[in-house]
């Protein structure tokens, strides 16, 4: 089960198999809704980008303003075409607003490209785009630039037939969303049976000039690639690229002693776990800590949090009262464990992403079926004590 988990992360179509369970049956309608990131707005409030269930064609891409004081809904909003449409990143918009990126199936159901949506403040639509190959594409991470006239930069993968490799691919586009550069960075096969994925799940921006980026590389079909550090030129170019475990690395962040801080997910053997790699500005690295149960953990979402330290958000299996929790672990700055915190119900409730506030404490989104299906929200205190949740449909 632990590595089925894995492989349906690894190898998206669309967002029931990243997010929703390792199950090979098709995917029940309670993993129909979902957060898969938020981020804080100028306000304090929190924007939920994910998806949620549309009974006439699947899904539809989702952003949403909730209340950081109790969870209520400010503003919903949805966005797609024909199929089923799903965010995976937002951010706040360089001329106000939010941008957020995922996929969308236009015209074919099992074909998703890049999807790119402008909001203005209320999350009214502004602009909209697709990006991609006619086969396969997705954003997995969407970048504004320290210059708030320089655009955004996207960052995932691209497959431009059923038979060729699966690349990553970034996309650097102006702040009307018109695309400006692309690039595709990515190993061949060697095997005519099969071909090589490769994937983009983060991107940050370097200290000097450039960007960083993280994902997995060399996988297949069948399995899982490598956790991977690369750095790229200001137009896309490959400079240097480290490789790590076997596993995913979801999320990326300058660290405050002038390093880099990689969080995901470890597949060792048959056994799945949190993984928090620190490296230098050269991706050497400095220390490596995972953390796990008997069962399957699935890292997430990861953030350097104001005290120096790490906090990462995800699944577990090992603990909690259900299925499967929305899990938070807290790491000290040297990756020494300090405590975890399990939320959710009886059944499956899975975390995805992760903020902290300020003040101290943090908000987590995901889905929940413990109680039906819903878009699942919490805030808690700074040791992770939970002080609300909130289910959103």
């Amino acid at each position: 089960m632990n590595l089925k988990h894995f492989k349906t992360a690894f190898l998206i179509i669309s967002v029931i198999t990243l997010l929703a369970s390792c199950k090979e049956e098709d995917p029940p309608q309670q993993y129909m809704r979902g957060g898969n990131t938020l981020v804080l707005a100028a306000d304090g409030n929190l924007v939920i980008a994910g998806y949620n269930t549309n009974s006439s064609k699947g899904y539809d891409a989702t952003l949403i303003k909730a209340s950081s004081s109790n969870g209520d809904t400010i503003w919903s909003r949805k966005f797609g075409n024909t199929y089923s449409d799903a965010f995976f990143s937002v951010k706040k918009a360089n001329s106000g607003g939010y941008i957020a990126a995922g996929f969308s199936n236009k015209g074919n159901a099992t074909s998703p490209s890049m999807f790119v949506v402008i909001t203005a403040e209320n999350g009214g639509l502004v602009k909209s785009a697709l990006f991609g190959s006619s086969n396969s594409s997705q954003a997995f991470s969407v970048l504004p630039h320290a210059n708030a006239d320089s655009g955004y930069l996207l960052a995932g993968y691209i497959q431009k037939t059923g038979r060729t490799d699966r690349d990553i691919y970034l996309v650097k586009i102006n702040n009307a969303g018109i695309q400006q550069w692309e690039k595709t960075i990515g190993a061949r096969t060697t095997d005519p049976y099969d071909t090589v994925y490769d994937a983009a799940y983060n991107i940050i921006a370097a200290a000097d000039s450039g960007y960083y980026i993280t994902g997995t590389l060399n996988g297949n079909s069948s399995c899982c690639g490598k956790i991977f550090l690369m750095k790229v030129s200001p137009k896309g170019d490959s400079l240097w690229s480290r490789t790590y475990a076997t596993g995913i690395g979801y999320s990326l962040t300058l660290t405050s002693d002038g390093g880099i801080a990689i969080g995901g997910t470890i597949q060792e053997t048959d056994n799945q776990d949190f993984i928090v790699i620190k490296t230098d500005a050269s991706g050497n690295v400095q220390w490596t800590t995972t953390y796990g149960g008997t069962e399957y953990e699935y890292g997430a979402s990861m953030i350097q949090t104001v005290d120096g330290g790490f906090a990462i958000t995800g699944i577990t299996s090992s603990k909690g009262a259900g299925f499967d929790d929305v899990y938070l672990v807290k790491f000290n700055s040297s990756g020494v464990f300090q405590w975890d915190a399990t939320y959710g119900g009886a059944d499956v409730d899975q975390g995805y992403g992760l903020v902290e506030y300020s003040s101290g404490g943090f908000s987590m989104t995901g889905l929940t079926n413990s109680e039906g299906s819903y878009i699942y929200l919490n805030r808690t205190s700074a040791d992770g004590t939970q002080q609300w949740y909130k289910n959103i449909q």
